[in-house]
């Protein structure tokens, strides 16, 4: 065989391999055309009858039914989708029901499945229809190492009111991405009772690795109940742990929080001072104005924008400080002042968020 026979056959084998792949695609274009074309009237009438049913107009069974003769990952997204639109009462009657439909009951055993996009369906529907004696499953969903089945099982969270769920939820919390950790932060506000009993016991691990993201998550809950472990990390000897707490204490008027601010407004770290002046102009107890004041000539340019956005929140006299440092000797409290002075309402509420 020479070497241009040989080619040529490679070409030809190419080529095949090419058309098949080519037909390949077109019947897998055609067969999606035509499933969609068969179940779309299914899903309208799975629309119709949920907008009847939200109205009172139909009955459980009604809507059993069509959803029943849904695919299930349809089914399970048609749920998904009216879920925000049904109250609340009739909505818990719909999840109890579907708690013995066969179909429900096969995507409930998809929890433990190799394959993670069958995971994700699970929690997805969990996250809708979670009924009580689901709470193991869930729990084994929120510990899923793959991101989008936790993340889709957090949701849950909203349904079942345990313990065991919020525990497994608020532990993971720190080891998310920001973005990430917003979402389960936000669920978990949902369980607040007992999230609240949960951070009591955890802020007091103060060798956690995980205290600062703890202590940051406490501080967004402004449950009064928190506030006196919060003034205790204040002190605790990591910067980061400090810096969260005194973050926090922004949002509890308490003398012990006026005290313990006043404290970290003269810490070594600048981002520990800078938290506290935010955190003083935050409650505006005039007693600290000069403290705050004080602070524009913080050698640090962050601890100084943080002192001249509290000085807003201080009213007519924090306006006067300011006017005062704008023509006063240190140049740079002259110069943040001046910045402050020159930013409309709707700028300094936006950076002193």
């Amino acid at each position: 065989m020479t070497s241009r026979q040989f080619l040529a056959i490679v070409g030809l084998v190419q080529g095949v391999l090419l058309a098949s792949l080519i037909v390949l695609i077109v019947l897998n274009r055609w067969f999606r055309l035509r499933r969609r074309a068969r179940v779309h009237p299914r899903r309208l009438a799975v629309d119709a009858v949920m907008q009847r049913w939200a109205l009172g107009q139909a009955d459980v069974g009604m809507v059993l039914l069509r959803l029943a003769r849904l695919p299930a990952p349809l089914a399970v997204d048609a749920l998904v989708s009216w879920s925000a639109r049904v109250p609340g009462d009739r909505w818990q009657r719909l999840a109890a029901t579907l708690a013995h439909q066969w179909w429900a009951r096969l995507v409930r055993a998809n929890s433990g499945s190799a394959r993670w996009w069958k995971r994700l369906e699970t929690a997805r529907f969990l996250s809708i229809a979670a009924v009580p004696a689901d709470t193991a499953r869930v729990l084994k969903l929120l510990r899923d190492p793959h991101p989008a089945v936790h993340i889709a099982a957090v949701a849950t969270l909203e349904r079942l009111e345990s313990a065991a769920l919020a525990t497994a939820a608020l532990e993971r919390l720190p080891k998310l991405a920001p973005t990430v950790g917003a979402y389960y932060a936000g669920m978990l506000r949902r369980s607040r009772p007992v999230v609240v009993q949960l951070l009591l016991k955890m802020l007091r691990r103060t060798d956690d690795p995980a205290l600062a993201r703890l202590a940051e998550f406490a501080a967004r809950l402004q449950e009064p109940a928190l506030r006196e472990r919060l003034t205790a990390l204040a002190d605790h000897r990591d910067p980061e742990v400090r810096t969260q707490a005194v973050r926090g204490l922004g949002s509890y008027p308490h003398a012990e929080s006026i005290a313990t601010l006043t404290r970290a407004a003269a810490a070594a770290e600048w981002s520990v001072r800078a938290q506290a002046v935010r955190s003083l102009g935050m409650l505006g107890d005039p007693q600290t104005l000069p403290l705050v004041q004080a602070a524009l000539r913080d050698p640090e340019w962050w601890v100084r924008l943080r002192a001249g956005l509290a000085l807003t929140r201080f009213g007519p006299p924090g306006r006067n400080a300011l006017l005062e440092a704008d023509v006063g000797p240190d140049q740079n409290a002259r110069d943040m002042a001046h910045l402050m002075l020159g930013l409309s309402t709707q700028a300094l509420a936006e950076f002193a968020a």
